[in-house]
């Protein structure tokens, strides 16, 4: 639920920026049509330029059309997540901690991975009804005092019994039980092998998409760079002639792709971050500090293990607790 509600958190922010970044595409590219409209009426270009700048407009507009969109989509997915509609989301929070090596990070989902706690608890309860199905096998000894007094307090007897028993034919019942017992138990290793399996899987590709991504975003950063760098150069060299509006246009595309893998990259690194946290067991209200109120199992047991009314203390006390977790 938290990762879910998470990456709708990331998709808004990306949806926001992509948004903004397509209106302001938009402006350049009719400002380069109004430029290139006056330049075609002193004849420093033909209609051709015109009419490439006026198609760019037109797949810019059908883009930001796209982009909002995708912005509104996301704002669904938001509310279905957190149940309210998102403000303006500026910035991203700071990052969370994650382990320094990939080593590292499978040792710690090792030990705290749910599904894997589970695939344990599962194997032990296995093993635990293979002992119970060999032990029904065995002879079971049961004894009893008992004592009995006369109407004045007195003892007058007293008892003793010891019973032995046995199961001497089951038709096979037993026996069948055990294999049953240790067929599951089989299983339930099987299964908590591949728990493991699965877990240390998760953990590398999510390592991997982390590095992916911090490497998307370095490279972002370079190619926005130069591709500002080249876009002013062009425009500069179309205000003296030498450069056609298709290259202006082209240019700025550049740009624009440069800034749209930048914004993608940062999103997958928070995405793919809390995915980490995720597989490591560790994302979890009381891990992120989140402030929140959490179903806290020994409370709940000590509010309901003597079968409150709802009128006793103990009753009150629960409510209070099932009031504070919204239920």
């Amino acid at each position: 639920m938290l990762l879910t509600a998470v990456n709708a958190f990331v998709d808004v922010r990306l949806a926001q920026e992509t948004v903004s970044l397509r209106q302001n595409n938009y402006r350049l590219i009719s400002q380069e049509l109004d430029a290139a409209k006056a330049r075609f009426e002193v004849g420093e270009i033909t209609q051709t330029d015109v009419a490439i700048a006026q198609s760019r407009l037109a797949a810019s507009r059908a883009n930001l059309a796209a982009a909002e969109g995708t912005l509104l989509v996301g704002r669904e997915a938001y509310k279905v997540a957190t149940g309210a509609y998102p403000n303006d989301v500026v910035n991203l929070p700071a990052l969370p901690e994650v382990p320094d090596t990939l080593d590292a990070a499978i040792a710690l989902a090792r030990a705290s991975n749910v599904d894997l706690a589970v695939a344990r608890h599962t194997a032990k309860i296995a093993d635990l009804g293979v002992q119970s199905a060999r032990a029904a096998l065995r002879p079971t000894l049961k004894a009893s005092a008992s004592a009995g007094y006369d109407d004045g307090g007195d003892l007058d007897s007293t008892g003793l019994s010891v019973t032995l028993s046995q199961t001497i034919y089951s038709g096979g019942a037993s026996a069948s039980a055990v294999r049953l017992a240790v067929n599951g138990q089989n299983r339930a290793q099987a299964a908590l092998r591949q728990a493991a399996v699965l877990v240390d899987q998760s953990v590398a590709n999510n390592w991997s998409a982390l590095k992916v991504a911090k490497a998307g975003i370095d490279a972002a950063k370079l190619q926005i760079e130069a591709s500002q760098i080249a876009y002013n150069g062009v425009r500069e060299e179309a205000s003296l002639g030498s450069r056609t509006t298709l290259d202006v246009l082209n240019a700025e595309q550049d740009l624009l792709d440069a800034k749209d893998a930048s914004l993608s990259a940062e999103s997958r690194l928070y995405s793919g971050t809390y995915a980490l946290l995720a597989s490591l067991g560790m994302l979890t209200v009381d891990h992120l500090g989140l402030g929140m109120p959490t179903y806290d199992v020994s409370t709940y047991y000590d509010a309901v293990k003597n079968a409150p009314i709802s009128q006793s203390a103990q009753g009150k006390r629960l409510d209070k607790l099932l009031k504070s977790l919204g239920k």
